[in-house]
């Protein structure tokens, strides 16, 4: 196939959140989308010239597969794994077109991943996801919301309620600098972490990420509070990609799992991090990591080292969700989804068919490809068209 039509839309979710969706016509008349989001929006324009830069290199190829997209586009360019920017249109680039080429092929995305990594095939439509309840309370149009330890307890209980066994949030994030001069953050963030403990009962579990607010000796007396609690996910104490040496130190001085990498991108990076003993749970996320075919080469050869060691990163919009669903279906992955719950009161109603979640669990449409189409009667900018 080759590409005729090329188009990005943002979607304005809440605050500085937005959700950029690539779009990729085909010359057979076929519809490719990815999710171009990132957490620094005020890079939006980079973004975007860098992806018609990339486009440039393949809008006169056939296009046959992934990874003659993937040689075309990494050529003379600097590794993806040092550009974040680079290593995010790639990715979009890669995953609009291997849901191009699955729906040349009548298959859903999840089927065309399996068949063409021949993995063994699993008939469950259904893919647990966990609640990562921390979006929900950043600032929303109206400024900063309220983020008191009632107010995550809240908002777990609400995701309890809808079925999700295990709830992620971010407690050490948002106090005012002044917290963070000494050791204030920490306690205050134990206080919310407190308030969510109290109402899990069984088997639900309580995820915690730190966006990298500690160093070495802090990441390890936190942990120790944290799994003293029942706490034994502690996502990202620390940058892996700035600090992997204190990451080894800390993994040797914890009793729960480290988690992280979601800024990485290609397989071979998510192996060495795992080998070099840097994390126990490694987190792809799509939009980043190289695209859904490449995430299924990074958890296939995660999966030769440990069971357990391979969760997708996606606290993002409908279409990464969607595309990550089908990636974690066709690897039948023992540990759930990341699903970024409550952001937005009209989330599901953003693609058609709407996006259909029960009892914590994804179920996936059974249409050709990613399975689903933008709503654009959604308020939206089009901010790039070729």
């Amino acid at each position: 196939m080759k590409i005729d039509k090329i188009k990005v839309y943002s979607f304005h979710v809440r605050g500085k959140t937005e959700w950029l969706v690539l779009e990729i016509g085909s010359d057979n008349g076929l519809i490719g989308l990815s999710e171009l989001t990132t957490s620094n929006y005020l890079k939006t324009s980079q973004l975007i010239e860098t992806l018609y830069a990339q486009l440039k290199k393949i809008l006169a190829l056939e296009l046959y597969n992934d990874q003659q997209i993937k040689e075309v586009l990494e050529k003379n360019e600097r590794p993806p794994n040092e550009d974040f920017i680079l290593a995010t249109t790639i990715s979009g680039i890669r995953s609009a077109c291997s849901d191009i080429f699955s729906k040349t092929r009548s298959l859903s995305l999840k089927d065309y991943l399996t068949d063409i990594f021949s993995l063994p095939k699993y008939s469950s439509e259904f893919i647990p996801l966990y609640a990562n309840i921390n979006r929900s309370m950043l600032p929303d149009d109206a400024g900063p919301t309220d983020r008191s330890p009632k107010t995550f307890k809240k908002r777990a209980q609400n995701a309890t309620k809808d079925g999700f066994l295990f709830i992620k949030c971010a407690p050490f994030d948002q106090y005012p600098d002044s917290y963070y001069k000494g050791e204030k953050f920490i306690a205050e963030g134990m206080k919310r972490v407190s308030s969510i403990v109290k109402i899990l009962r069984n088997s639900q579990k309580l995820l915690i990420d730190c966006h990298a607010k500690f160093n070495l000796k802090t990441s390890i007396k936190v942990e120790s509070l944290l799994f003293e609690k029942g706490v034994s996910w502690f996502e990202e104490p620390m940058n892996p990609k700035k600090n992997s040496s204190e990451l080894i130190e800390i993994k040797k001085s914890i009793q729960g799992n480290l988690v992280g990498g979601e800024e990485f991108y290609g397989v071979n990076e998510f192996i060495k991090l795992y080998k070099t003993k840097v994390l126990d749970i490694l987190m792809p996320d799509i939009k980043y990591c190289g695209g859904v075919e490449e995430a299924v080469k990074i958890g296939m050869e995660l999966k030769k080292l440990s069971p357990n060691s391979f969760s997708i990163h996606c606290p993002s919009g409908p279409i990464s969700l969607l595309g990550s669903a089908h990636v974690t279906s066709a690897l039948n992955t023992k540990l759930p989804l990341e699903h970024a719950v409550y952001e937005v009161p009209d989330r599901k109603q953003f693609i058609i068919p709407e996006e259909k979640i029960i009892n914590g669990e994804y179920c996936l449409p059974d249409s050709p490809g990613i399975g689903v189409k933008l709503n654009l009667d959604k308020p939206h900018n089009l901010i790039l068209n070729i």
